[in-house]
């Protein structure tokens, strides 16, 4: 594929192909059936790795497995930023039936991060052009002041986009391993710049309805503190909403360009993504191929007015909890971190950098920015911004401490908030430890002071409104879309612990 049509990410803001008419969203004839849900299984249509680090001297792993050894899969990977979800790197992946994709990413020299892989699947961009493009380097057009420091944490989408199911020539043949190795067939892989036209022209160059079959795990090493933390993706899928089995999503497949996307006749980018920013008038214009699909492109329902809103609710819905709750150790040496990703919030509400002030904040529907909005679980209610205007912050309710012997407490002291806030898209929150936290975040980080030095703590995490209507029907908000982990280690000996937090729904 030529390289200037490829794009690493946010490389331009517009230009590339003109592109055949597309229905670039495919809906699956089933759709109306289907809703997206959680799993315990760690295998889904879509997941969310909920923190990356490059900050210091840690490195952060990723390996994506198709579980499904029948069908190849189209799979979309981004990596969004810890402050406000802006997009730093996208790319498309291929995997063959029963296939692994691993990469690595870190900081360079300069303070970027940065992906490695050596894997053979087949990428768009090429993994050569990914090396010839600043060495993988992500990208800053759209986070705050362009900095550098901006890539080094954040969160992982993964989608898969579509099935490629077995065929003796197309893409499957170009994308199935031989003795170890991809095709990657050019010829093939070039047909992947335009857009698709409909179902006829996505099954003819290869592609149908996805089924999931996605599994993923992440690995946090720290070089330097002899340290790692490692969890599992966290998994959605989208099931038969009478029978709970496991069912096709639609296919929501885009180029991996810089063009700007062609919309159906009635429609705008609104039927694409729910992004408030991307939404927004001044920001429309710039809208790529590459920005799609993302966690709100109507996976599961058909495209619309108000198709992403509701797509939007849905997996919010789906993530959401009314609290939560994990352990902490700071006693003999041991320190700990909770993370705190919201993988669906930037679909409520995102940050304007135009803007300044409180005015940076834009909430889903509104004409301005705040105070109008309408969403369930971000409202002026309870989201505000940061004292340096750079960080969207959302407030959670109660919390409660115990120590290990049942003593217990409902006041802490926080810094550098004067009550908790969960500021930034991916935040961390430190307990008794004013120095270098166990992950070395700093993008968004809290400190919490305790009277225990080890024992565990519940976070109410409340939706802003008691119930949502999706599909015409109201629904319990339960709580805000939170996932995350505890990570606890022993300074300077490789000893610790990694553990998920305890979700209830």
């Amino acid at each position: 594929m030529r390289k200037n049509l490829l794009a690493l990410s946010i490389a331009a803001m517009v230009g590339g192909l003109s592109g055949a008419a597309n229905a670039a969203v495919i809906n699956d004839p089933a759709v109306t059936t289907t809703t997206l849900a959680p799993t315990t299984t760690g295998v889904g249509h879509i997941l969310v790795v909920p923190y990356f680090n490059t900050q210091g001297s840690f490195k952060s792993l990723l390996n994506i497995v198709n579980t499904d050894t029948v069908n190849g899969k189209a799979v979309k990977l981004r990596y969004r930023g810890a402050a406000n979800s802006d997009d730093l790197f996208d790319i498309t992946v291929f995997l063959s039936p029963g296939d692994m994709w691993t990469a690595n990413v870190s900081a360079d020299a300069d303070g970027f991060s940065r992906l490695e892989t050596n894997d053979t699947s087949c990428t768009l961009p090429s993994i050569a052009d990914i090396k010839a493009d600043s060495n993988g380097r992500f990208k800053t057009n759209r986070v705050r002041g362009g900095l550098a420091s901006e890539t080094r944490e954040g969160y992982i989408e993964i989608l898969n986009t579509a099935d490629i199911p077995p065929a003796t020539t197309g893409l499957f043949p170009a994308i199935k391993h031989v003795a170890g190795k991809a095709p990657c067939t050019a010829a093939v892989m070039d047909l992947q710049e335009t857009d698709l036209a409909d179902l006829a022209d996505a099954n003819d160059r290869g592609y149908d309805f996805p089924t999931g079959g996605l599994a993923a795990n992440w690995v946090l090493v720290n070089v330097e503190g002899a340290a790692s933390h490692s969890g599992n993706a966290y998994a959605v899928r989208a099931q038969d909403t009478t029978t709970g089995a496991n069912a096709a999503g639609n296919i929501v497949w885009f180029p991996q360009t810089t063009a700007a996307p062609t919309y159906p006749a009635t429609g705008d980018v609104t039927w694409f993504t729910a992004d408030p920013l991307l939404a927004s008038t001044g920001f429309a214009s710039q809208v790529a191929n590459y920005d799609f699909p993302d966690l709100s492109t109507p996976y599961t329902t058909a495209v619309g007015a108000s198709a992403a809103a509701t797509q939007a609710d849905e997996l919010t819905r789906a993530l959401a909890t009314a609290s939560v709750s994990n352990e902490y150790l700071t006693a003999s040496g041991f320190g700990t971190d909770w993370v705190f990703s919201m993988p669906t919030r930037r679909y409520h509400v995102a940050m304007n950098y135009a803007a300044s002030g409180a005015a940076r904040v834009l909430f889903r529907g509104a004409t301005t920015a705040a105070p109008a909005g309408t969403s369930a679980w971000f409202t002026p209610g309870n989201t505000s911004i940061s004292a340096d205007a750079n960080l969207i912050c959302v407030t959670p309710g109660s919390m409660r401490g115990y120590d290990r012997e049942e003593t217990t407490q409902s006041t802490f002291v926080i810094s550098p908030s004067q009550g908790l806030k969960l500021c930034g898209e991916t935040s961390v929150l430190s307990f008794n430890n004013t120095g270098a936290s166990v992950l070395g975040a700093q993008i968004a980080r809290n400190n919490v002071a305790t009277r225990y030095a080890e024992g565990w703590l519940n976070i109410a995490t409340p939706a802003a409104a008691s119930t949502v209507t999706i599909g015409g029907t109201a629904l319990s908000t339960i709580g805000l879309p939170v996932i995350g982990f505890a990570a606890a280690k022993v300074n300077g000996n490789n000893l610790g612990g990694t553990w998920e937090h305890r979700y209830s729904r």
